[in-house]
This record gives C-alpha cells, structure tokens and sequence, in this order.
C-alpha cells in the first residue's frame, strides 16, 4: 500500500487549515478594532471626573471627543489610503497598533487640556489605518459574498469595544478611586482618571506584536501577474472619485447617509454616558454596568442580524440587498433616538440606547461592503478612507459638538441635554434613512458591479 495520504484528505486538510487561518485573522482584527474603539470610546466614561480636574467646558468636551480626535483620524485617513493600495498592509497594521496603543497610554500622564488634546489626536492618526487596511485585505482573502461576512465580525468592534469602555472605563475608575489606590497613584502624580487611559493603552503593544508575527500578508486579487504593482499601475484619486460618483451613482446618496448615521453614533456614544450621570444623579461606575450591556448586546444583535441577512445575497444582488438593509436600519432609528434621550425613567433610556445600537449596527456592519464588491482593487483602500474621513471629519466633529453647543444654548441643565441629544440624533436618522432609501433605488439600476 501507498505511504502516501490520499489525495482528497490532503486537499480537505488543506482546506480546514485554510479556513482556520482565515477564522484567525478575522478575529485578531476584529480584537484589534474593539480596542481602537476602547481607547477612543473610554473618555466617554471619564467626562465627569476630567471635566472637574481640568476645569473643562462642555464645548471643550466636544472638541476633545469630536473635533480634535476625529479631524485628525479623517485627514491622516487619507495620507494612509494610498498606502493601503501600494504597500504592505499587515505591517502598516501593526505599527499603527503600537502607536495608539502609546498615545493612549499618554492621555494618562496629560495635566491640561492642550495635552490631552495632543494625546488624543495621537491616538486618532494611529487609529486611521486600520479599517481601509483590513476591509481591503478581507476584499483580497473572501469572495464577495462571503466579505459580507468577516466584514460584519469585524464591524462587531465599535460596540463591543464601546460597551468595554462603558463597563471596563466605569469599573476601572471605580476601582483607582479606591482610598488606598487614589493614594497610591497620587504618589506618582496621577488621578484616578488617569490610570484608566494607561490600563487600557498597554493592550496595544500586545495586539501590534501578534499582527505584525502572525498574520500574512495575502495576494491581491485582479493585478493580473504580481501583486507588487509599481506606482503606475496605482489609479489615481481622480480615477478613484470618477469610479464612485460618476460609474456608481449609488455613491453620493450612500456616503450622505453613512456621514449622517454616524454623526447620530458619535453623539450618543459621546453625551449618553453623561446624561445618566447628570440626569439620574449616577456614577460612572453605574452607568457603565447599566449602559454597557444595552449598548454591546444590541450592537451585536444588529451585526448578527446584519450578516445573516445579508448572507442570502448572490453576488449579482449583494449590492442591493446590503444597501436596502441598512435604509431599514435607519428607519427604525428615528423614533428610538428621539425617545431615548427623553425617557424620565434610567431603565427606560438604557433599553431604548440598546434599541439605537441595534438599529445603528446594521447600517454600521454593512457599511464598507458596497465599497468592496463594487470597486475594482486598487481602488478600495482610498474609497473606504474616503468614507473614513468624512463620516469623522463631518460627524465625528458635528455630532459631539453639536450637543455640547446646543445643550448650552439651551440652559446647561440635564434636562436641556436630554433635548440637544434628542434634537442632533433625530435629524440625523431622517437624514440617513432619505439618503439611504435614495442609494438602493439608484444600486438597482446599476451597472458598475467589479468583482476584483
């Protein structure tokens, strides 16, 4: 008999290692995009005690939660794009890990709000690589219809990694406030506050090590030959801009409607966590226990939902199927974030934040898909940034502010709060479901379908 293993076990042996290693690079993104959006989401947790020690404003707030992070996130988004397209993303990946995992570390030892400032939009430039990177790898390693899937594991990570920055932010800092630790880092100079950025910007160094020595770097798909194209052979941005809006009319309303549904995102994940505090007389580590759950319970629901819908999709329909799930997403999102901000009772919000967070994730899971089923290879890593930066330089930078500006205008108390948030969140969901309902009509009588 033949020492050999039979042909048909080596290939399905094969096939599982293959699946396997695709499973692992999934998750390790995904660990990856979870502790991105822990390190930015924490300081939502934090407002109170920062605001206190550094004598803050809250339109300072809402510069440091929108304008400072998200401006820097959306413009070093589009210095990166291009090397998304070019160079080695696995690498690109890991460093910009190590760094907003140090500039989170950073925030813990700012002493003013010039500082922390500094710290924060380090964080942000760091962070503006990873999701152009790893949706243009996912593009390279899966068939379009099966991108909708990894695309929605790794679009599970701005709520689970909100929800930890609600409950591990609330626990951590109940934790430091303890007399004895309190007294412990005063020695070394630091507040409670402070020792909370520190513990969850360490992680990072790890995530950067397991990225850079574990995950390959794959071929990418319709180069025609080698996949180290030269310069030449890179599109340009205009070439880029007139593949979106001019070959796939969809784009414009498309974009419109993610810019507005995350200007919503941000506006919550920034001002809810403070309502409860203002409003109901609790503390951070309260609310963390109460809002963390709703939040990543609901956002994981809305992914789930997201990708087993959308799994049903043929790549001929993939397109409109997605977009026409996330117009449906929108529209349950208007009454739930008009209601939530003006709920008397504690329980009643956090349901109803939950409720956000399921509707926001659907539209959130499916959001880069289009992009990468519709775009031809060396034009998706600048496409996606191009989202990236203006969902944060436009919503990142409205939606915080906006609260903050409005909710003074409107008296500075918790009540007028609850109204600004209801207010900015309310708009914006009409805004995305318009915009979006307008996308999939104008996806159906598309001709621009690239499966790169």
């Amino acid at each position: 008999m033949s020492a050999h293993p039979p042909i048909a076990a080596t290939a399905a042996d094969a096939h599982r290692d293959h699946a396997g290693y695709h499973g692992y690079v999934v998750l390790l993104f995904f660990v990856c995009f979870a502790f991105s959006y822990l390190d930015r989401q924490v300081v939502s947790i934090l407002v109170q005690p920062i605001k206190e020690s550094l004598s803050l404003t809250d339109v300072q707030i809402g510069l440091m939660q929108g304008l400072s992070f998200t401006m820097c996130y959306a413009t070093a988004g589009v210095f990166v794009a291009r090397w998304v397209d070019r160079a080695n993303r696995v690498k690109l990946i890991a460093v910009c890990v190590a760094i907003w995992g140090a500039s989170t570390v950073l925030c813990g030892f700012a002493t003013n709000f010039t500082e922390l400032l500094l710290a924060r939009a380090g964080t942000a430039v760091a962070e503006a690589a990873l999701s152009p990177a790893v949706l243009s790898i996912f593009s390279d390693l899966f068939a379009p219809r099966k991108v909708t899937r990894a695309s929605s594991v790794f679009m599970l990570g701005p709520y689970v990694g909100g929800g930890l920055a609600l409950f591990g932010g609330g626990f951590l800092f109940a934790l430091s406030s303890d007399h004895v630790a309190s007294a412990w880092l005063a020695t070394y100079g630091l507040a409670p506050w402070q020792s909370v950025f520190v513990a969850v910007g360490l992680p990072g160094f790890i995530l950067s090590v397991l990225v850079f020595f574990t995950v390959r770097e794959p071929k990418r798909r319709g180069l025609g030959g080698d996949s180290a194209a030269g310069e030449d052979d890179i599109p340009s941005m205009r070439e880029v801009m007139r593949e979106l809006f001019v070959r796939n009319r969809f784009c414009l309303p498309y974009f419109a409607a993610y810019v507005a549904l995350i200007t919503l995102f941000y506006a919550q994940s920034a001002w809810f966590p403070a309502l409860l505090m203002r409003k109901f007389q609790l503390d951070a580590r309260t609310v963390g226990e109460l809002a963390a759950p709703a939040f990543m319970l609901g956002g994981v629901l809305g992914v789930v939902c997201a990708g087993l819908l959308a799994a049903r999709a043929t790549d001929s329909n993939a397109l409109r199927r997605v977009l026409g799930l996330s117009t449906g997403g929108a529209a349950i999102l208007i009454a739930a974030a008009f209601a939530m901000p003006l709920m008397g009772q504690s329980l009643a919000a956090v349901v109803l934040y939950g409720g956000c967070a399921f509707a926001a994730s659907i539209a959130m899971a499916l959001a880069p898909v289009p992009l990468q089923i519709a775009l031809p290879n060396r034009m998706r890593g600048r496409a996606i940034a191009l989202l990236v930066f203006m969902t944060n330089a436009i919503s990142g930078s409205i939606g915080p502010f906006a609260v903050g500006a409005l909710n003074e205008h409107l008296g500075k108390t918790a009540s007028s709060l609850g109204t600004a948030l209801a207010w900015v969140g309310t708009v914006a969901a009409i805004m995305s479901f318009l915009c979006y309902a307008l996308a999939t009509r104008r996806a159906a009588m598309s001709t621009a379908s690239v499966y790169a």
